[in-house]
């Protein structure tokens, strides 16, 4: 069996068609689609369901899927191993969207500097999507918002932030005072993410839930709206934010509340890993 036919399957699950997997993958939609004909044949089952340009996997295909990814897992291991220095082959690592612009930056320098051989690719997304990626073997590394619940046994984990949150408002508007809190618009950091939660549980009981306009988990773009005078904000206060005190002002909620904890989450297995550990090496610098 070809890795590659596999890698095109997974591919075509996690893209929803052949022909995303096609352009993701540098194929024909054609040629994605003999190799899944062809694992269905070694298989005995069809693995899709296809349904105009949609395809989506079947029970088989699921059942198979984590084993398959697996495979790919190791296969890449083993092209890993033999490279230069064990400094080549694919890495992936997922980040949340802050870290996206403040880390990833200096993480492709270092690759590009010291192991130009590695085929780095970055993948963002939210905290709770970069944790299931890491759980299914679609990422080597996760920057992300601390987990509310114990990591674990099977993951490393380091620290690479704290960031206390802070109420943000323009600075045209002035100050944020108790009585805004009560009476003007409030932009809040989706109460569904892990780093959401603790302000949605503040703003319930220290603001006016009633107040809240919209809610999403896309910090840069709430700063953006707080700083076109849309209304007030309560925000982790990572790096970006705090150079924009000419547009902002900032104050600390009170009380306080948990910082928001940013981490480097991997598969414990995978520590020692000279291009893990190189990466490591370099988030824990910066």
């Amino acid at each position: 069996m070809d890795i590659r036919f596999l890698e095109s399957l997974v591919a075509v699950v996690e893209g929803g068609s052949i022909s995303a997997a096609a352009r993701g993958q540098g194929l024909t939609a054609t040629a994605v689609s003999q190799r899944i004909r062809a694992l269905e044949v070694v298989f005995g089952a069809d693995l899709l369901i296809r349904s105009g340009h949609a395809a989506v996997p079947t029970k088989a295909c699921l059942n198979l899927l984590p084993r398959a990814r697996d495979l790919i897992f190791e296969a890449a291991m083993l092209k890993r191993d033999f490279g230069k220095d064990a400094l080549s082959g694919p890495f992936r690592i997922g980040a949340i969207e802050t870290a996206l612009s403040e880390l990833i930056p200096s993480v492709v320098k270092t690759i590009s500097d010291n192991a130009p051989d590695c085929q780095l690719s970055i993948k963002p997304g939210t905290s709770i999507q970069l944790y299931e990626m890491l759980e299914n073997g679609q990422i080597d590394l996760a920057i992300m918002v601390i987990p509310p619940f114990a990591i674990p046994k099977a993951f490393c984990l380091d620290k690479l932030a704290v960031q206390p949150y802070v109420l943000v408002q323009s600075i045209d508007n002035g100050p944020v005072t108790k009585d805004r809190l009560i009476s003007e618009p409030i932009i809040l950091y989706d109460r569904k993410s892990w780093g959401g939660a603790p302000a949605w549980k503040w703003v319930t009981e220290y603001a006016n839930p009633q107040n809240i306009m919209c809610d999403l988990d896309g910090l840069r773009t709430i700063a953006a709206m707080v700083e076109n005078g849309l209304g007030i904000a309560l925000l982790p206060s990572w790096p970006e934010l705090l150079d924009s005190k000419a547009k902002l002002s900032f104050i600390a909620p009170t009380p306080p509340i948990s910082d928001r904890k940013i981490v480097l989450l991997g598969k414990a297995a995978e520590k020692h890993d000279p291009l893990c550990g190189l990466i490591r090496k370099c988030l824990l610098q910066h």
